[in-house]
């Protein structure tokens, strides 16, 4: 009789305790092969802090989106914004992130400040993989419920105004990376400065004539600002030629 024919199988409690060790082994693998989880300090002062949790908000001020007619509009009024009016971006208050929106609920969010050292979560992380389980989008095609948002706040100097643009769109998001890029630009030369913008309508044609004319956001940098001051700046041209001013 051979050696393997003579082994005595497992008893019950052995298996268990062969699952457990395979179990064991299995989740240190998985722990190993995940990153750990990132855990951003809390910056807030404590004026912050109550405020955030007495009326939370994600958005300052009022809201601004882009329309399909090319304009930026308050959101609550529709009141188009002047493309001749300057804003000083905050571009150091850019949220980013993944947002779900909810019919019955606040919409769940994966967003953090982008200047604070937010990393956003893979899209996989999220859940809600299913597309045969998404609902569907404005061309009756499965649309992700999941979308990549960006919030730029912006404030009105002649009235110290804020305002937040919030864009969700491939080419929204482009424009405030655009304007994300000048402002890393400055970091580096002058951190003490915000850019000055005005809002302008752009857009490109459609390589499909049958969509034609599509109208794209764009940020057009007029000038820059002290980050500590409260004058309200000038971006007259006459400005932009005096050599007496730091630009």
């Amino acid at each position: 009789m051979s050696s393997q024919a003579s082994r005595k199988p497992p008893t019950s409690t052995e298996v268990i305790a062969r699952q457990k060790e395979d179990a064991a082994r299995a989740l240190a693998a998985k722990q190993a092969a995940t990153p750990p989880a990132i855990v951003l300090p809390d910056n807030r002062s404590p004026v912050e802090r109550y405020v955030d949790e007495i009326a939370p908000s994600m958005i300052a001020g009022k809201l601004v989106k882009f329309s399909k007619e090319g304009k930026f509009v308050i959101a609550e009024t529709d009141e188009a914004l002047s493309p001749d009016d300057d804003f000083i971006a905050l571009c150091d208050e850019t949220l980013v992130g993944w947002i779900r929106f909810n019919d019955d609920a606040p919409p769940d969010r994966q967003q953090g400040l982008l200047y604070d050292g937010f990393i956003m979560p893979a899209r996989a992380s999220l859940g809600d993989l299913d597309e045969r389980e998404w609902p569907a989008g404005l061309n009756g095609q499965p649309a992700d419920p999941w979308q990549h948002q960006i919030c730029l706040v912006l404030q009105r100097p002649k009235t110290q105004e804020l305002f937040t643009f919030t864009t969700s769109s491939q080419t929204g998001r482009r424009a405030v990376g655009n304007l994300l890029r000048h402002y890393d630009r400055m970091r580096r030369t002058d951190a003490g400065f915000y850019a000055m913008i005005r809002l302008k309508p752009s857009g490109f044609a459609h390589r499909d004539e049958r969509v034609g004319w599509v109208n794209t956001p764009a940020f057009a940098v007029v000038g820059r600002t002290p980050k500590n001051s409260v004058a309200i700046p000038d971006t007259s041209p006459a400005a932009d030629m005096n050599d007496e001013l730091p630009w």
